[in-house]
Protein backbone atom coordinates (compact mmCIF):
# COMPACT_ATOMS: atom_id res chain seq x y z
CA UNK A 1 0.00 0.00 0.00
CA UNK A 2 1.28 3.39 -1.07
CA UNK A 3 1.34 5.75 1.91
CA UNK A 4 0.28 9.30 0.96
CA UNK A 5 3.30 12.08 1.39
CA UNK A 6 1.24 13.97 3.64
CA UNK A 7 0.81 10.85 5.81
CA UNK A 8 4.69 10.23 5.35
CA UNK A 9 5.99 13.30 6.56
CA UNK A 10 3.47 13.32 9.91
CA UNK A 11 5.17 9.64 10.81
CA UNK A 12 8.65 10.81 10.35
CA UNK A 13 8.43 14.46 12.22
CA UNK A 14 6.85 12.42 15.12
CA UNK A 15 9.57 10.03 14.53
CA UNK A 16 6.21 7.17 14.83
CA UNK A 17 7.91 4.01 15.51
CA UNK A 18 7.73 1.17 12.98
CA UNK A 19 5.76 -1.07 14.65
CA UNK A 20 3.23 1.52 14.88
CA UNK A 21 3.20 1.96 11.00
CA UNK A 22 3.12 -1.36 10.35
CA UNK A 23 -0.26 -1.82 12.86
CA UNK A 24 -1.53 1.49 10.73
CA UNK A 25 -0.90 -0.02 7.49
CA UNK A 26 -2.48 -3.18 8.98
CA UNK A 27 -5.67 -0.99 9.88
CA UNK A 28 -5.70 0.81 6.52
CA UNK A 29 -5.62 -2.35 4.54
CA UNK A 30 -9.18 -3.94 6.25
CA UNK A 31 -10.74 -0.08 7.07
CA UNK A 32 -9.90 -0.34 2.64
CA UNK A 33 -11.40 -3.21 1.95
CA UNK A 34 -14.71 -2.71 3.98
CA UNK A 35 -14.91 0.58 2.45
CA UNK A 36 -14.53 -0.46 -0.91
CA UNK A 37 -17.27 -3.06 -0.79
CA UNK A 38 -19.71 -0.36 0.95
CA UNK A 39 -19.28 1.68 -2.21
CA UNK A 40 -19.22 -0.91 -4.50
CA UNK A 41 -23.23 -1.14 -2.67
CA UNK A 42 -23.99 2.33 -3.94
CA UNK A 43 -23.05 3.95 -1.03
CA UNK A 44 -21.35 7.20 -0.62
CA UNK A 45 -17.69 6.45 1.03
CA UNK A 46 -15.35 8.78 1.74
CA UNK A 47 -12.12 6.91 0.48
CA UNK A 48 -9.65 9.11 1.17
CA UNK A 49 -10.62 9.77 4.84
CA UNK A 50 -10.55 6.55 5.33
CA UNK A 51 -7.40 5.55 4.50
CA UNK A 52 -5.47 8.52 5.65
CA UNK A 53 -7.37 8.19 9.23
CA UNK A 54 -6.62 4.83 9.06
CA UNK A 55 -3.14 5.89 9.00
CA UNK A 56 -2.83 8.49 11.26
CA UNK A 57 -5.29 7.24 13.54
CA UNK A 58 -2.29 6.41 16.41
CA UNK A 59 -0.09 9.48 15.41
CA UNK A 60 -0.80 10.08 19.24
CA UNK A 61 1.01 6.71 19.95
CA UNK A 62 4.51 8.33 18.80
CA UNK A 63 4.11 10.61 22.58
CA UNK A 64 2.05 7.72 24.80
CA UNK A 65 1.31 4.38 24.39
CA UNK A 66 -1.44 4.88 27.46
CA UNK A 67 -5.08 3.22 26.06
CA UNK A 68 -7.12 5.74 27.10
CA UNK A 69 -4.90 9.07 25.96
CA UNK A 70 -3.19 7.85 22.63
CA UNK A 71 -6.32 8.66 20.72
CA UNK A 72 -6.95 12.28 22.33
CA UNK A 73 -2.98 12.95 21.74
CA UNK A 74 -4.04 11.89 18.38
CA UNK A 75 -6.39 14.17 17.50
CA UNK A 76 -4.14 17.23 19.18
CA UNK A 77 -1.40 16.40 17.05
CA UNK A 78 -3.41 16.10 13.79
CA UNK A 79 -5.64 19.42 14.42
CA UNK A 80 -2.19 21.42 15.67
CA UNK A 81 -0.65 19.79 11.89
CA UNK A 82 -3.99 21.21 10.29
CA UNK A 83 -5.30 18.34 9.24
CA UNK A 84 -8.62 18.01 7.78
CA UNK A 85 -10.99 18.03 10.93
CA UNK A 86 -13.05 14.99 9.24
CA UNK A 87 -9.64 13.02 9.98
CA UNK A 88 -8.95 13.93 13.01
CA UNK A 89 -12.17 12.83 14.01
CA UNK A 90 -11.59 9.15 12.66
CA UNK A 91 -8.20 9.22 14.91
CA UNK A 92 -10.08 11.19 17.94
CA UNK A 93 -13.30 8.32 18.08
CA UNK A 94 -11.10 5.27 17.40
CA UNK A 95 -10.76 4.06 19.92
CA UNK A 96 -12.26 0.86 20.58
CA UNK A 97 -16.01 1.03 19.65
CA UNK A 98 -15.99 4.30 21.56
CA UNK A 99 -16.39 5.96 24.77
CA UNK A 100 -18.96 8.82 25.77
CA UNK A 101 -18.89 11.92 27.45
CA UNK A 102 -19.97 10.46 31.01
CA UNK A 103 -17.82 7.53 30.44
CA UNK A 104 -14.83 9.89 29.31
CA UNK A 105 -15.32 11.84 32.87
CA UNK A 106 -15.31 8.10 35.20
CA UNK A 107 -12.35 7.71 32.95
CA UNK A 108 -10.49 10.77 33.91
CA UNK A 109 -11.12 12.50 30.35
CA UNK A 110 -12.32 15.58 29.44
CA UNK A 111 -16.03 14.95 29.30
CA UNK A 112 -16.83 14.72 25.53
CA UNK A 113 -18.03 12.60 22.89
CA UNK A 114 -15.31 10.23 21.82
CA UNK A 115 -18.08 8.14 20.05
CA UNK A 116 -17.32 7.12 16.50
CA UNK A 117 -20.88 8.50 14.22
CA UNK A 118 -20.01 8.88 10.91
CA UNK A 119 -19.25 6.10 8.56
CA UNK A 120 -15.98 6.65 8.15
CA UNK A 121 -14.94 6.78 11.87
CA UNK A 122 -17.07 3.56 12.50
CA UNK A 123 -15.29 1.91 9.14
CA UNK A 124 -11.75 3.01 11.13
CA UNK A 125 -13.00 1.86 14.61
CA UNK A 126 -14.03 -1.49 13.47
CA UNK A 127 -10.83 -1.78 11.19
CA UNK A 128 -8.69 -0.92 14.26
CA UNK A 129 -10.63 -3.98 16.70
CA UNK A 130 -9.75 -6.52 13.95
CA UNK A 131 -6.16 -5.40 13.29
CA UNK A 132 -3.94 -7.59 15.99
CA UNK A 133 -0.85 -5.92 15.65
CA UNK A 134 0.11 -5.76 12.43
CA UNK A 135 -2.30 -8.69 11.17
CA UNK A 136 -5.86 -9.16 9.98
CA UNK A 137 -7.64 -10.87 13.23
CA UNK A 138 -11.30 -11.22 13.79
CA UNK A 139 -14.40 -9.86 15.31
CA UNK A 140 -13.98 -13.67 17.80
CA UNK A 141 -10.18 -12.17 18.32
CA UNK A 142 -11.38 -8.76 19.33
CA UNK A 143 -13.91 -10.23 21.79
CA UNK A 144 -11.50 -12.53 23.85
CA UNK A 145 -9.48 -9.87 23.98
CA UNK A 146 -12.08 -7.83 25.90
CA UNK A 147 -12.89 -10.68 27.88
CA UNK A 148 -8.97 -10.80 28.93
CA UNK A 149 -9.31 -6.89 30.08
CA UNK A 150 -12.20 -8.22 32.35
CA UNK A 151 -9.99 -10.94 33.66
CA UNK A 152 -6.79 -8.49 34.50
CA UNK A 153 -8.86 -5.80 35.01
CA UNK A 154 -11.93 -6.69 36.73
CA UNK A 155 -13.22 -3.01 37.61
CA UNK A 156 -13.11 -2.19 33.96
CA UNK A 157 -15.95 -4.24 33.23
CA UNK A 158 -18.52 -1.92 32.78
CA UNK A 159 -16.90 -0.44 30.18
CA UNK A 160 -15.85 -3.79 28.18
CA UNK A 161 -19.60 -4.55 28.52
CA UNK A 162 -20.50 -1.57 26.59
CA UNK A 163 -18.18 -2.09 24.13
CA UNK A 164 -18.94 -5.19 23.52
CA UNK A 165 -22.75 -4.50 23.01
CA UNK A 166 -21.60 -1.14 20.65
CA UNK A 167 -19.08 -3.42 18.90
CA UNK A 168 -21.60 -5.83 18.12
CA UNK A 169 -24.22 -3.16 16.75
CA UNK A 170 -21.30 -1.57 14.29
CA UNK A 171 -20.33 -5.37 13.93
CA UNK A 172 -24.00 -5.73 12.06
CA UNK A 173 -24.38 -2.33 10.48
CA UNK A 174 -20.89 -2.69 8.37
CA UNK A 175 -21.63 -6.33 7.34
CA UNK A 176 -25.29 -4.93 6.03
CA UNK A 177 -23.55 -2.06 4.42
CA UNK A 178 -20.83 -4.20 2.98
CA UNK A 179 -22.02 -7.56 2.37
CA UNK A 180 -18.91 -9.20 3.88
CA UNK A 181 -19.32 -11.33 6.93
CA UNK A 182 -16.92 -10.31 10.07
Amino acid sequence: MDVPEDVQRLWDKYKLDESVRRHCLTVARVAMKIAENIRKKGHEVDMDAVLKGALLHDIGRAITHDPFQHFIKSAEILRKEGVDEKIVRIAERHFSAGINAEEASKLGLIPKNYMPETLEEKIVSFADNLAMGVREGTFEEFMRRLEEIDRKNPEMRWLTERTRERARKMKEELERLSGLVF
